[in-house]
């Protein structure tokens, strides 16, 4: 988001300095990729109708909100003190703060099913009811005073002043490091608490049992690489923030080039951790996927089931109707399939 010196003159005249152009294209790179990972990635969640899910409808706000703010990025024209540069820098505030706070969702939702070992349908408006209105009221406080504007390369809020600085860590690197930091440990008590429940069923076979390892193995596999990548691209422009509030007239190119790259990056990555899920890459087989998307029209998929008490030993029963047309070129509907 903005910086000083050399960076401010990067939006009115990029070619005049050659760090401003290595810093433009990577930021556009970035941005088309993700933007063509994410429009992928959700044509396949259309194509197989994976939003019927649970797990899968986590990774979709996910790919959505990463997909508008990679166009956000994209579009640097209205750079100015202009009225299209503050709204501008407010959905790039609004989906950056979003994208964090699913981020966010997909580990309060991992640990509750390491711990509970049980899903919480319910969980889902919950989740929708914090993001978008937390999202929306944090992201209209720099709008009295008008503070949003050109802030370097992007619109955002300015960064002139303490008290513009103040907004930007209050009204996004504050949740940012509370992803990077707390979410860490919330990542790292995750994987202590599956590794414990997984290996405290090994040896033992009751159809309670094989339920939750398929319950680990379908609801928590996909979604535990999600977290982690956050942590780690949100480090990347962290540590350029935490170097800009140390020393403010003086901006590091490779770490200003980093986060230019990183930012729009998003998209980009967690669209490959969903076409690499091991599911996906079985659909994406180009006679499958070409089968599936002849016959989609076609699909008939009807889901009833009864949800008894899991912690007291009981399974999950299913009851599932396949249109005929699709069974050639579908796999056994797994757990996943069936939240």
């Amino acid at each position: 988001m903005g910086s000083d010196n050399w960076l401010k003159k990067c939006a009115s005249n990029p070619d005049d300095d050659g760090r401003c152009k290595a810093i433009q294209v990577g930021r556009t790179t970035s941005a088309v990729l993700s933007m063509l990972g994410c429009l992928f990635a959700l044509f396949v969640i259309v194509i197989y109708k994976k939003f019927r899910f649970f797990t899968q409808r986590l990774v979709t706000n996910i790919l959505l909100v990463c997909f508008l703010l990679a166009a956000i990025s994209l579009d640097t024209s209205n750079i100015g003190e202009t009225t299209g540069c503050s709204v501008a820098g407010f959905f790039r505030n609004f989906f950056g703060l979003t994208q964090n706070l699913w981020i966010m969702c997909i580990e309060v939702h991992l640990l509750i099913l390491a711990v509970t070992q049980t899903r919480y349908q319910y969980l889902e408006r919950i989740y929708h009811g914090v993001v978008w209105s937390l999202g929306i009221t944090i992201s209209v406080i720099p709008f009295f005073g008008d503070h949003y504007g050109p802030a370097g390369i992007w619109c955002w809020i300015k960064g002139g002043n303490h008290y513009e600085n103040t907004l930007r860590v209050l009204c996004y690197y504050a949740w940012l490091l509370l992803l990077v930091f707390g979410g860490g440990g919330i990542y790292a008590y995750i994987i202590y608490r599956i590794h414990r429940n997984v290996h405290s069923y090994e040896g033992t076979y009751t159809p309670a049992v094989e339920a939750k390892k398929e319950m680990y193995k379908k609801s928590v596999r996909p979604l535990l690489l999600y977290p982690f990548v956050g942590l780690l691209l949100g480090s990347v422009t962290t540590t350029n923030r935490l170097q800009n509030w140390i020393n403010p007239g003086n901006p590091v190119f490779g770490l200003s080039l980093a986060h230019s790259i990183v930012s729009p990056l998003w998209g980009f990555v967690n669209a490959m951790l969903f076409l690499l899920n091991k599911d996906t890459l079985h659909q994406l087989k180009p006679s499958t996927f070409l089968a599936t998307v002849k016959n989609w029209g076609k699909t008939t998929f009807t889901m009833t089931k009864s949800v008894d008490n899991e912690r007291d030993g009981k399974v999950k029963e299913y009851t599932l109707n396949v249109d005929i047309q699709q069974r050639s070129t579908e796999r056994e509907p797994s757990t996943e399939d069936m939240e």
